[in-house]
C-alpha cells in the first residue's frame, strides 16, 4: 500500500475498499483517474491537490508528497534534442515532479506543465483525463508555454511547448486543430486558403480558414522525445 491508498484508508474510517470511489465523487472526476493517480500513472493537478488537501485536512505540499516522483525529466536547451521523454541525467540537470517543501524552495525559478494528449481549444478548460504526466522544467524555458504536446511524422515525436493564442500568427509556428487532428505547422496565407508548412518549409495542406483552429504558439521544442525500442 503507498501513501496515497494509506491516507485513502484514513480518510475513508480506516477501510480502504470504497474510498477511490468516494474520493472520485467529491473530484467529481472518474474513479479511473483516481486510480490512475493510485498507481502513479498519473499526479493530479495543482487543483485538485487543493481539494484534497481541504478533504484530508493536510496541506499542499503534503498532499503533493502523497504522490512520488518516478520520472525525471532532461535538463532542456534549445535545439538540443532529447532522446527519451524519460532519459535519466546527472541529478543536478533532471527535474522531478515531487514538489516536497525542501525541492519547492529549490524550483523557485521552475513551472510544473501538463503534457496533455488532447488540446483545449479554450485554455485552460482541459481535462483530467487528458492529462498523460506533468513536466516540472526551468522557468526561463517555459517562455509563457502552459502546457505540452507531442507531434511529428514517421514515428518519431517531438515535443512542442505551447503558449495559448486563438489569433493566427502567419508564419510562426502554432499548434492547429485541423479536421484531421492536432498538428504543429505554420500556415500562411495564399488567396482564399491557409497554406500549412513544416518547419522545414515543406508545404503540408492547404484549408479554408474556418477548418483551421489556432490554438497557441509553439515556444520551444524537443526533437524525437520518443523512447528507444
Amino acid at each position: 500500500m503507498n501513501k496515497f491508498e494509506k491516507q485513502l484508508e484514513k480518510w475513508n474510517g480506516g477501510i480502504l475498499r470504497g474510498a477511490q470511489a468516494k474520493l472520485a465523487k467529491r473530484l467529481r472526476v472518474s474513479t479511473a483517474t483516481v486510480a490512475l493517480w493510485a498507481t502513479g500513472k498519473r499526479r493530479p493537478s495543482k487543483g485538485f491537490v487543493a481539494q484534497m488537501a481541504q478533504l484530508f485536512g493536510l496541506d499542499d505540499y503534503d498532499v503533493i508528497r502523497l504522490f512520488p516522483a518516478n520520472t525525471t525529466y532532461p535538463d532542456l536547451q534549445p535545439g538540443r534534442g532529447a532522446r527519451s521523454l524519460r532519459d535519466a541525467q546527472t541529478p543536478e540537470n533532471t527535474y522531478s515532479a515531487d514538489n516536497s517543501p525542501q525541492q519547492a524552495a529549490a524550483f523557485t525559478n521552475s513551472v510544473s506543465l501538463p503534457l496533455l494528449t488532447h488540446a483545449p481549444e479554450q485554455y485552460p478548460a482541459y481535462n483530467e483525463s487528458d492529462v498523460a504526466e506533468w513536466w516540472t522544467i526551468p522557468l526561463r524555458y517555459a517562455k509563457g508555454a502552459k502546457y505540452l504536446v507531442q507531434d511529428g511524422p514517421n514515428g518519431k515525436e517531438n515535443l512542442y511547448f505551447i503558449r495559448p493564442e486563438t489569433n493566427l500568427l502567419e508564419g510562426a509556428l502554432m499548434l492547429f486543430k485541423a479536421p484531421d487532428g492536432y498538428t504543429v505547422k505554420r500556415a500562411r496565407r495564399e488567396k482564399e486558403h491557409l497554406v500549412l508548412y513544416t518547419e522545414r518549409d515543406e508545404r503540408a495542406g492547404i484549408f479554408l480558414p474556418q477548418q483551421l483552429l489556432p490554438l497557441g504558439v509553439a515556444v520551444c521544442k524537443m526533437e524525437d522525445t520518443q523512447p528507444d525500442t
